[in-house]
């Protein structure tokens, strides 16, 4: 039985693979649930940009819910600028970020170098929408945060969804077939990786939590190379 308080273990990567025939290969870091603005969540900046420096990622999404406090905003602003020293960041908004204000969030992330998605997409290699666009062509992928999104998302025609907000259901007794017991008999999509025909969703356990308690559910980043 693992047990972790707040940030103070390790910052787990976990590495996936997707083919989207892509003409360039890339490699994408997606990181959500960083709460910062808490005791707990102090050493995530740092755990963050290890993270970024020890695998050199072509692009770092982040995936909401990225600060839990305004006074938190200049220590996202910090990190963000640290890590584009690594790869260029992009960002979009969680339920948290909302409730501090997603305009401040906004602007922190624009202040510092980063790109906000859902104004902004990413063309090539490969398109990256920050929310649900109904748009064609292929392939696509939807940097989200909750993934009660995948069914639209797949309707609209995306190959690869990220997403987080669930945190793993911080407490694991059974993981089976990637899924999260006790947590999935409450919510569906508490596990690693759907499938929705060809489309993919790859759910991130999160990098931290507001509730600062952790059993069997290692914090964790995404590393996935898309080919």
């Amino acid at each position: 039985m693992r047990f972790e308080f707040g940030a103070s273990g390790p910052l787990q990567i976990r590495v996936e693979r997707i083919a989207l025939n892509l003409p360039d290969p890339i490699r994408l870091l997606y990181a959500s649930d960083l709460h910062l603005g808490h005791r707990w969540t102090m050493t995530v900046p740092a755990q963050m940009l290890a993270a970024a420096s020890s695998t050199r990622p072509d692009r770092i999404l982040l995936g909401g819910d990225l600060v839990d406090h305004v006074q938190a905003l200049p220590a996202l602003r910090r990190m963000i600028v640290e890590l584009i020293g690594i790869a260029p960041v992009a960002a979009i908004p969680g339920n948290h970020d909302v409730r501090v204000g997603e305009d401040l969030v906004r602007r922190a992330v624009c202040d510092a170098g980063g790109t906000w998605l859902p104004d902004d997409p990413i063309e090539a290699p490969v398109r990256i929408d920050g929310s649900i666009r109904a748009l064609t062509g292929r392939p696509r992928i939807l940097c989200a945060h909750d993934p009660a999104d995948f069914p639209a998302a797949v309707s609209a025609g995306y190959d690869l969804v990220f997403a987080g907000h669930l945190h793993g259901g911080q407490c694991v007794f059974v993981n089976r077939n990637g899924r999260q017991y006790p947590a999935v008999w409450f919510h569906h999509w508490h596990g690693l990786r759907f499938n929705i025909g060809t489309s993919t969703m790859l759910v991130s356990r999160g990098a931290a939590d507001t509730f600062p308690f952790r059993l069997n559910c290692p914090r964790e980043v995404i590393l996935c190379e898309v080919t």
